[in-house]
Order: structure tokens, then sequence, then C-alpha cells
């Protein structure tokens, strides 16, 4: 049986004095420059399944999550070097219950209140697993428990983008447009097919920039060449293969935090507790993918995590990510191993990548309008494929 020590809340807040180094700064630029588009991509994942009109408002959602979970995890948190920000789980579960609740006819409103309540349900309970002591028991979870769930998460994610690959409707399932061509968008297949390519191919090339980058970069290539030919692909008003405006930032941003608060105080207990199942879910999730990310961190550093710390602090950031509008979170693989091969040291890259992602928010807002789905979704099902664990496939070959 394995000793569990309860979390003390004393240890929560740093006692060394903070130590800024070239490397952390490096380090954190570098992280963010990978989990910034990824968390947009998955606030448009999530938000993409009420209604495409809700796509602004995922963009938004990825981009507070990353900001508050860079600055909030990675300091209250117990792991150095460690990179948080919006993650594939959290995409899949908050996804298909987003799913599930269109097709069950809810209203929009009613499915974000619940998204948003969801995510500080599993904040709380993760906190909660850290103060009992549990973060340990990581080490004893089987590897092919472990891998099922890596693959699993990673074929959902692939699942719900091909519609987004194809430019078909976001209602049809994934067999379901696959099978009608004739519903395709060949200029958003092109733009997708594009950004995977690039983004799987880059790191040949060069591995200076992140392989995310890059794709993206083609992609927005891509959509350029064809906004040549096509003078109403220069418009947002209207365009579907962009993400479109976030005008709801700024006032907006505040007016709709609001609105969504006193919704929430509207709901019901019998709504609330029919959540937390979900919540648990995705709790567990998160906390999986972020100690699974710390066991390797130690590995790699020759380090050692606090695993109950680490859990506190992360469901702290993921209750203040979901009370201000963005998405749940995690310490992500991908961006913590950049951040570590660009040179960060301590847990100051991680407040380094909320920073970056700050200003990159606040500067490149316009911007961000201009992405188009299909790159996002190249990039998803990019990152879905490597997600999937092919080890235990290895024997089909023999």
């Amino acid at each position: 049986m394995a000793h569990r020590k309860a979390f003390s809340l004393q240890r929560l807040w740093p006692t060394e004095r903070p130590r800024l180094t070239p490397g952390d700064v490096w380090g954190g630029l570098a992280a963010m420059l990978v989990a910034f588009p990824a968390a947009i991509a998955f606030g448009v994942t999530v938000y993409g399944a009420i209604a495409p009109s809700y796509a602004a408002y995922g963009a938004l959602a990825g981009i507070v999550g990353v900001v508050v979970m860079g600055l909030v995890a990675s300091w209250l948190g117990g792991t150095e070097r460690l990179i948080s920000a919006p993650c594939a789980p959290a995409a899949a579960v908050l996804s298909a219950f987003a799913i599930q609740m269109v097709q069950r006819g809810d209203s929009p409103d009613l499915i974000v209140l619940m998204l948003v309540v969801i995510g500080m349900l599993a904040g709380l309970m993760q906190a909660g697993l850290g103060l009992i002591g549990l973060g340990g028991l990581i080490k004893y979870i089987p590897y092919p428990v472990v891998s099922g769930y890596l693959t699993g998460v990673g074929l959902i994610i692939i699942g719900s983008q091909i519609p987004r690959l194809l430019g078909a409707p976001d209602t049809l399932r994934w067999w379901e447009a696959l099978r009608d061509p004739a519903i395709w968008d060949w200029r958003a297949l092109a733009i997708g097919l594009t950004t995977a390519l690039v983004a799987t191919g880059a790191q040949r090339v060069t591995k200076k920039v992140p392989g995310i980058i890059l794709g993206i970069l083609a992609g927005l290539l891509a959509y350029g060449l064809f906004a040549l030919f096509d003078p109403t692909l220069r418009l947002l008003p209207g365009n579907s293969l962009v993400i479109g405006s976030l005008a709801i930032a700024g006032d907006g941003f505040l007016s709709l935090l609001v609105s969504r608060w006193s919704g929430i105080s509207h709901l019901g207990f019998d709504l609330i507790a029919g959540m937390l199942g979900v919540a648990l879910t995705l709790a567990a999730l998160l906390s999986i993918d972020t100690l699974k990310t710390c066991v390797v961190l130690d590995q790699l550093t020759r380090s050692r995590h606090e695993p109950n710390r680490e859990l506190v602090g992360q469901g702290i950031a993921n209750m203040v990510s979901n009370a201000l509008g963005g998405l749940s979170g995690a310490g992500q693989m991908g961006a913590t191993l950049v951040g570590l091969n660009s040179g960060s040291e301590r847990r100051m890259a991680g407040l380094m990548e909320g920073v970056f992602a700050l200003t990159a928010a606040l500067l490149f807002s316009a911007f961000f309008a201009w992405i188009p789905v299909s790159t996002l979704a190249g990039i998803l099902v990019v990152i879905g494929f490597r997600m999937i664990d092919r080890g235990p496939l290895q024997f089909l070959r023999e």
C-alpha cells in the first residue's frame, strides 16, 4: 500500500525567491509558440461543437486558458520547467459533452454555462486530490491504461476534426463527412493538408522553429493564394473558412463574463449534480496528463516533482481559467519538451510562457481572426496522431 501524505496549503506559495534566467526567457518563448496556437485550436474544437458561430468564443477561451494556466499553474505548481496550457484531453471531453447537449436540443447559452461549471468543478476536484495526498499514485497506473487513454484521446481528436478539415458542416459525424465528397470544400481541404504536411515534415528540415508554427504559416500562405483569386475570401463577414472576428474581446468580453456568472447563479442543483460525472472524468484525465508529463520531465532532468502540490496548483489554475472564460488545461508534454530543449531551467519558464501568451493576445488579436479553421484542424490531426501509442501495435508486423 502506497504511503499517502496530505498536502499542506502552507507549502503552496513558493518560498524561494524568483530568479529569471535567459534560458527561462527563451524556453518560455519557444513553449508559447507551441502552446498558443494549439490552445486556440482546442478552444475552437470545443465551442465550434456548439455552433460554427461560436468558433470565435472558442479561440478566445483558448487564449485566456493558455495565459492563465501559464501564470497560475507555473507559480503554484510543484514542478520546475513544466509548461501548462489547454490540452487535448480537455478538448476531447468538453467537445463530446457539447455535442451531446446540442443533440439533446439545449440552448447554446446553457451549454456554455455548463462547460464553465464543469471546468471549475474539475479544477476543484484536482485540488482536492492533491490535498488528500493522491498525487503520488500516478506511478502505480499500469502502462496499458495510460497507453489506451492517450490513444483514445488521439482518435477522438482526429475524428472531431475531419469535418472541419474537409470543409463539411460541423453537424456531420466524421464518417458522414467522409462518404459524401460532394459537400467538401476543396479549398479547406487543401489548406488543412498543407498545414498538416508542413507541420509533420518541418522537423526534418529545421528544429529551430516549432513545426506547428511553420504549419500554421503554410496554411495562411495557402489561404492567401486562394484569396488572390477569390475576393470574398478577403472579407471576414460570412467567411466560413476562417475563425472570424474576435470582437467579443475587450468590453464585450467583460460583459460576456458578467452575463455568464449571472446565468450560473440560476443553474439548479440537479443540473450541477448531473455534471459531476463529466467533471470527475475531466479532473482524472487532466491529472494523469499533468503528472505523466512531470514523470517524463523528472527522467530527463534528474529532478523530482511534488505531485500533490502540482495537483493543487493545477486545480486552482483551472478554476481561475474557467472563471475568467478560459479553457481547462494541464501540464503539456509537447510545449514542456520544447521549452526544455530551448533552455528552460526553473518554474519561471512557465511564467514567461504566460507573459508571452498575454503579449501575443494583446498585440495580434486582429490577426487571429484570419486563421483558417481547416489550418487548426490540420494541426489537431497531427497532434492526435502523435498521441496514438503505436508501440503495442508492433506485434502486427511479426
